[in-house]
């Protein structure tokens, strides 16, 4: 009797977590069913400098698949014109998008579909592939961050406490997003280029500590 309330309850949380949700994961697991799958692959790379030189591979890069949610889309969209506004927008946009697509992700999970999202590192020739997925409309979310060292003085516990300084910064990453939207059907394999001119949004995420320093 426990087992099947408790599964009961399972059953009604992921029903509400979806019914929550702007798209309708029933179709892409319903193609599933079907066998109606389809594959995204692609390069992410630096465009050669020179006509007869070679593109520059991004290993690396961070590849997500998800299910395609307009509402997603327009967070995004309000983040990257919010970072174009303002420097504070700026130094939040990239971290605030990443968490915007973590909270879609764990909705999705939560709706019973952890399978609908799919995570993959691009490889040393620049290349991913994202297989057997369910034939619908996608959307591919692709970082690529490089550390920059840029450590400011130390600070002491005494002027930290005394002028309320935020912890030091030693570093930021510098990040590069691209957005892809990508309606796929049965059978059908899609191709996305990424490289650095058609970046969808550059932004930072700030590495700071707090000082185990001198109090004085």
């Amino acid at each position: 009797m426990r087992r099947a309330a408790l599964t009961l309850v399972a059953v009604l949380l992921a029903g509400t977590a979806q019914a929550a949700l702007d798209v309708d994961l029933r179709a892409y697991q319903e193609a599933r069913r079907r066998g109606e799958l389809v594959t995204i692959e692609g390069r992410v790379y630096n465009e050669r400098s020179k006509p007869k030189g070679n593109d520059v591979p991004m290993p690396h890069a961070v590849v997500v698949v998800l299910p395609r949610s307009e509402a997603l889309l327009r967070r995004l969209d309000e983040l990257r014109a919010r970072g174009r506004e303002s420097m504070n927008g700026y130094r939040e946009a990239a971290t605030q998008m990443r968490r915007a697509r973590e909270s879609y992700e764990r909705e999705v999970w939560q709706a019973g579909a952890p399978d609908l999202v799919q995570t993959t590192a691009v490889d040393a020739e620049g290349r991913f592939v994202v297989s057997e997925l369910p034939a619908g409309r996608w959307l591919v979310w692709v970082t690529n961050a490089d550390f920059v060292d840029s450590r400011s003085p130390k600070i002491t516990q005494r002027d930290r406490e005394l002028f309320r300084l935020p912890p030091r910064l030693v570093g930021y990453y510098a990040e590069r997003a691209w957005l892809r939207e990508v309606d796929t059907t049965a059978g059908s394999v899609t191709t996305v280029e990424l490289n650095d001119r058609n970046v969808w949004f550059a932004g930072v995420v700030e590495d700071r500590v707090l000082d185990a320093g001198s109090r004085y």
